[in-house]
């Protein structure tokens, strides 16, 4: 009886072991693969997200001191050392009524370009005091895009700035609707290579003006645009 279960209990053979093997491998092949996968849409979806919020408090930041402004001008503000368009929305006491002192002043929106404090690709905020009717002078720029709000950014994703127009045109890069001196120009004109994608422009005697922006955290990017109620 006992040499009969001697030779029942046989040990595992090689064939076994190397096909227990190549299952544990295949698994585990699935397993990292699957977790891959969910990774990469976990970062495109919060890319997406982390974008569109930042793009949309950006475009709010910018109709907010609008509909307040009782003058604005464009292409008028931004350093000499950018090529960038710009507007400027002069915000007084009046529009409306009793404003803290500390919002009344001039504002000024274009695209940073690494020079004059601000990154490259900023949607730069730049703002001048008005105290008793003395306009100081303009601040240092603030980046609409520079993490705003609570969405916080995952691995891989780079900070949002505004994407560099390349020459052909990039297709996301929104077209100025007017030349500058605020004129309808016929399907639009492109930003002009190097510089960022923001286009800035009013059609001459309209109480409307136009702000659009491309923007990207290196793994999407997305188009804002918008219709600026103005006062003046």
């Amino acid at each position: 009886m006992s040499r009969r279960r001697g030779r029942d209990e046989r040990g595992v053979t090689l064939v076994e072991l190397m096909l227990a093997s190549a299952i544990g491998v295949v698994v585990l092949m699935g397993v990292f693969s699957m977790y891959g996968a969910t990774r990469t849409s976990f970062e495109q979806s919060s890319s997406q997200a982390y974008l569109q919020r930042q793009g949309t408090l950006a475009l709010q930041a910018i109709q907010r001191q609008a509909q307040r402004a009782a003058t604005t001008t464009y292409n008028s503000c931004a350093p000499a050392s950018t090529t960038s368009r710009s507007l400027l929305l002069t915000v007084n006491d009046t529009t409306p009524a009793s404003l803290p002192a500390a919002e009344i002043g001039d504002y000024c929106y274009y695209a940073g370009n690494g020079a004059n404090g601000a990154a490259a690709g900023a949607l730069c905020e730049r703002f001048a005091l008005n105290t008793g009717g003395v306009l100081g002078p303009f601040g240092p720029c603030r980046d609409l895009l520079a993490g705003q709000g609570a969405l916080v950014r995952q691995t891989g994703q780079a900070g949002v700035s505004l994407i560099v127009q390349s020459s052909p045109a990039d297709p996301l890069c929104p077209r100025n609707t007017t030349n500058p001196a605020g004129n309808l120009v016929s399907g639009g004109q492109a930003i002009a290579a190097g510089t960022h994608c923001l286009a800035l422009g009013q059609v001459a005697g309209s109480t409307t003006g136009d702000v659009a922006f491309a923007i990207s955290d290196g793994l999407n990017a997305m188009t804002f645009t918008a219709s600026l109620m103005l006062r003046n």
